[in-house]
């Protein structure tokens, strides 16, 4: 089926997947359009966040359904320079 990832920017990834697809999937793929790892993508659907083991039919996804993806920016301790 056919579903659509909406980023921050408005720009959207169409990507065929499957029911059984987990969303670590779904991330894999939109890395593969957009270079993306998946560990830095947050994918909304319903306005919750999907968790990487649930599968695409858990979340009751559809035909033509829209997913919003967020980027989750890796924080670090800020380092002082002398």
């Amino acid at each position: 089926m056919l579903i659509k990832v909406r980023t921050l920017t408005g720009k959207e990834i169409e990507l065929d997947i499957e029911n059984e697809y987990k969303v670590s999937q779904i991330k894999e793929k939109v890395e593969e359009k957009e270079g993306i790892p998946p560990v830095q993508q947050r994918l909304i659907y319903g306005g919750k966040q999907m968790v990487d083991d649930k599968s695409a039919s858990e979340y009751g996804l559809e035909a033509g359904a829209t997913l919003h993806l967020v980027l989750a920016l890796r924080g670090g301790k800020a380092s002082n320079v002398c």
